[in-house]
C-alpha cells in the first residue's frame, strides 16, 4: 500500500511538473537555450513576445539565442531595443559591446585592403551630450527626477510664505528657483528621452552581406561595392517607396566612407 502511495505521488509530481512547464512558454524556452536547441528557444521566445509583449529581459534572452545561432543581425536588434528599454542594464550593455566588436571585426575583414573607417564617426560635443542624456538614460529616470525636483521646489515655495526668518525665507526663494530650473531642465530631458526611444532613424543590417548602392535598384557590383555584415548599426538617411506607399529602399548611412542605398529587406529599424 505504502509503494503505491509513492508510485502516485512520483506520478502526481511529474503531472504537475509536465503542466507547469506547458504553461510557463519562457521555462520552455529557457530549457530549450540551456539543452543548446538555439532554434526552437528562438520560435518559443517570439511567441512569448507576441503573446505577452516585450521585455528587457525577454529581448535579452532572444538576443542570445540569435547570438548561439550565429544570426548577428537579429541579436543586434533584440539588443538594441533591451537597451532603449533600459539604458542601464549592465547585462544588455556588455553584450551590446562584445557583439558590436565582433560585427566591426567582421566589416574590417570584408574591405579586403580597403581602409575604410568600420565604426561611427567622432561625435561632436552637443551630439556626445545629446547621447548621454538622451540614449544612455531612461526617459523615465529624468521624468521621476523632474517630479522630485517639482516637490521640493513647492516646499520651498511654502518655507518662503510661512516662515518669517530671513534666512530661511532667503533659502525658500532662491532654492525654489534652482529646484524649478532643475526639474524644467530634467523634463526636458525626459522628452529628449523619449523621443530618442521612439526614433526610427537607426536600422540594423540583417542580410548576410550587403552590398550599398549608389542609387535604389541599381545592379550591385560586388567587386567595387562597399560591403557591410549583418548586425551593422546604421543611420537612415531617407527611403523610397512605392506606389502603394511601402519602403522599398533606404539610404543609410555608417560613417562618411560608407554611405548608400540597400533593400527593405535587408534591414530592421529598431
Amino acid at each position: 500500500m505504502k509503494n503505491k502511495i509513492l508510485v502516485l505521488f512520483a506520478i502526481f509530481v511529474s503531472f504537475c511538473t509536465f503542466m507547469t512547464g506547458a504553461q510557463n512558454p519562457v521555462a520552455e524556452a529557457d530549457s530549450a537555450y540551456n539543452a543548446k536547441e538555439y532554434g526552437r528557444a528562438i520560435e518559443l521566445y517570439k511567441t512569448v513576445v507576441e503573446e505577452q509583449g516585450t521585455s528587457v529581459a525577454l529581448l535579452y534572452n532572444l538576443g542570445n539565442a540569435y547570438f548561439q545561432d550565429g544570426d548577428y543581425g537579429n541579436a543586434m536588434v533584440c539588443y538594441q531595443r533591451a537597451h532603449r528599454l533600459d539604458p542601464s542594464n549592465a547585462e544588455v550593455n556588455a553584450n551590446l559591446r562584445y557583439l558590436s566588436g565582433r560585427v566591426e571585426d567582421a566589416n574590417k575583414a570584408e574591405q579586403k585592403g580597403k581602409r575604410f573607417k568600420t565604426g561611427k564617426d567622432e561625435m561632436s560635443f552637443f551630439q556626445s551630450v545629446h547621447e548621454s542624456v538622451a540614449e544612455n538614460v531612461s526617459s523615465d529616470v529624468w521624468a521621476v527626477w523632474a517630479a522630485v525636483g517639482f516637490i521640493l521646489f513647492v516646499g520651498c515655495v511654502a518655507l518662503y510664505i510661512f516662515t518669517r526668518g530671513v534666512a530661511l525665507r532667503k533659502i525658500g526663494f532662491f532654492g525654489g528657483m534652482v529646484l524649478l530650473v532643475l526639474s524644467l531642465v530634467f523634463l526636458m530631458f525626459s522628452f529628449m528621452g523619449a523621443r530618442a526611444f521612439h526614433s526610427e532613424n537607426e536600422g540594423v543590417l540583417t542580410a548576410f552581406k550587403t552590398v550599398l548602392l549608389t542609387e535604389p535598384g541599381k545592379e550591385a557590383d560586388l567587386e567595387k561595392g562597399q560591403v557591410l555584415t549583418k548586425g551593422t548599426v546604421v543611420q537612415i538617411l531617407s527611403e523610397e517607396v512605392d506606389a502603394e506607399g511601402n519602403v522599398t529602399w533606404y539610404k543609410i548611412r555608417l560613417n562618411s566612407d560608407y554611405i548608400g542605398w540597400v533593400a527593405s529587406s535587408d534591414i530592421v529599424i529598431i
